[in-house]
């Protein structure tokens, strides 16, 4: 399968088969009105906008085509040549689309039915008579006037799912900044409606709302995302660089809910969205620090960037033009109890020291807060088996009257690869070839002649991942040994053969687990930025267990606040 489309012309192509009816459509829908059923088409009042709908008897069909939605998808999957992360990456969005419809409607009483486009076009009378079943035992119930109410009630209150609004906004095809500002201020609005929050957010949202025609009114919000917002939470952050969300996971897992997020990268945003209800604002200096909802904790990973440093002291004025200064001038404005930043480790030597000093001249002596000496933690003693160290540097309010704070120590449980490896065989794709493998072989031996350690490494089973970076070596630095493969015909285009000592790189889930990212958190985007994303992300249980001792000391543990 190969596609020469230019992007423009793929999507002209998408979307004239997405605006008129398919062929497999037409013939099970004349076949049904021919023998005098009566139903609607492409309805978009029931979730994922069956093709067939018997509203009376709560059953959906849809037709399904081979190609769109994945038949004998882990075959067909290596039958595409050519821009395949794109073909990948879309038609498995839509497998698993059709996954989450089916739960929802199910979950909702409803029958689901799918066919097959060459099942339709084969076994038309057969698929009828399926339908034809469904209907004929779907009998109503009748009761009493007091059950239907409660009945019409139950359904009023059982709300609306955010992926139908997610679906009605479509993030996907919204590219412009304007378009996914306004996604992010719908997104907030929902989560924190019910809050004091909200009062930044309304009066935008609402108009944003009307303007893309979502009716929320009188409505709840069924939150069908791996990671929800907290119902009754103990404490209030926001999640500033958030990547996709590591340092979210960490503060919700200790009860906490975010009342906003910035992360400029647009494949970023996409992920987020995807798991936890809404898009993040973009470019943080371009945000008013007014419009930012009160908070307790601040939370973020910000860049390493140098000071260019006029005075002796080496201020908060200093820091202007670094991404420092729109931390430093966020936490002036809304006073949090508490900040936690993360670093990298390079930080403490950055610009011989300068950069480090001027961090924290900024947050204790400018902004006032108590800043005990950063500390530099590894991820493998927090549960993952990766080698990844990290400046952590967190700080009080001085009246909080905190004036003492230990960082975690180590945990004892302690992981190696194996423990996070994936559980079947992958896909050949993440299998070098026989030419690459010689060439990473020959480049370690230039290196090592020379005296360097430099060059690709294979991680042991029992042993544990260095740390995953982006660019460079950062995935052949953790190549592994899986013999597990079956099928050694390539997927991508490759130089050579796939090698036969079972050497691959490892997978973006396995990239996930190595930061601790639990297995519910969605993937949505193409492999490289999927190791992108994971690469630059936090490590999430040497968050947590910080941000554990932080919130024991604001009194959060108990659902108390201070």
């Amino acid at each position: 399968m190969v596609d020469k489309l230019t992007p423009e012309q793929r999507k002209k192509n998408m979307q004239a088969v997405k605006n008129k009816g398919s062929e497999i459509e037409r013939i099970l829908q004349e076949r049904l009105a021919a023998k005098n059923y009566s139903f609607s088409i492409n309805d978009t009042s029931v979730f994922g906008k069956p093709d067939i709908v018997f509203h009376d008897k709560k059953i959906a069909v849809f037709c399904d085509s081979e190609f769109w939605h994945g038949w004998n998808w882990e075959v067909k999957k290596n039958e595409i040549k050519s821009n395949q992360d794109f073909w990948i990456s879309k038609i498995e969005r839509n497998i698993e689309r059709d996954r989450e419809v089916n739960e929802y409607l199910k979950k909702e009483k409803w029958t689901v039915l799918r066919f097959w486009g060459k099942e339709i076009k084969k076994n038309t009378e057969s698929c009828v008579l399926k339908i034809e079943n469904e209907i004929k035992g779907k009998k109503m119930k009748s009761g009493t006037k007091e059950k239907k109410e409660g009945m019409i009630k139950k359904a009023a209150s059982a709300g609306i799912p955010y992926s139908l609004i997610s679906e009605k906004i479509n993030l996907n095809n919204k590219t412009d900044q304007e378009a996914r500002e306004k996604m992010a201020t719908i997104g907030h609005f929902l989560q924190v409606r019910e809050d004091s929050a909200a009062y930044y957010y309304e009066k935008k949202a609402q108009k944003f709302i009307t303007e893309f025609g979502i009716d929320i009114e009188n409505k709840k919000i069924m939150w069908d995302i791996p990671f929800p917002p907290q119902k009754k939470p103990k404490f209030e952050f926001i999640d500033l660089f958030a990547g996709i969300g590591g340092f979210r996971i960490a503060f919700q897992n200790l009860g906490g809910k975010c009342v906003f997020s910035s992360e400029w990268d647009k494949y970023s945003q996409q992920t987020y969205e995807k798991n936890f209800g809404e898009v993040p604002f973009g470019d943080i200096t371009k945000i008013n620090e007014k419009e930012i909802p009160d908070h307790d904790i601040l939370c973020a990973g910000f860049p390493c960037q140098a000071f260019s440093i006029a005075g002796k002291r080496s201020g908060f004025e200093d820091t202007r033009g670094t991404l420092f200064f729109d931390v430093a001038r966020i936490i002036k404005e809304k006073q949090p109890k508490a900040f936690f930043l993360e670093n990298v480790k390079g930080l403490v030597s950055h610009d011989r020291g300068k950069t480090l000093k001027t961090i924290l001249n900024t947050l204790r002596e400018d902004l006032g807060y108590f800043v005990p000496d950063p500390q530099v933690l590894n991820a493998k003693d927090f549960g993952v088996p990766q080698n990844r160290e990290r400046i952590f540097i967190v700080g009080f309010r001085k009246d909080m009257n905190i004036e003492d704070f230990k960082y975690p120590q180590p945990g004892k449980i302690k992981k190696v690869f194996k423990d996070i490896k994936e559980e079947k065989e992958v896909s050949v794709k993440y299998y070098i070839s026989t030419q690459y493998l010689d060439t990473l072989r020959k480049h370690r031996e230039r290196h090592a002649a020379k005296g360097n350690g430099f060059g690709y490494e294979i991680i042991p089973d029992e042993s544990i991942a260095n740390a995953i970076v982006v660019g460079g070596m950062g995935r052949e630095r953790n190549l592994v040994i899986d013999n597990r493969l079956t099928n050694f015909i390539p997927v991508t285009n490759i130089k050579g053969e796939v090698n036969r000592e079972g050497i691959r790189r490892m997978t973006p889930r396995e990239w996930a687990r190595l930061q601790g990212f639990p297995d519910e958190f969605k993937i949505v985007v193409s492999d490289a930025n999927a190791y992108k994303q994971f690469g630059n992300s936090v490590s999430i249980p040497a968050i947590q267990n910080t941000g554990k001792m932080i919130t024991k000391l604001l009194g959060y543990t108990n659902g108390k606040k201070n």
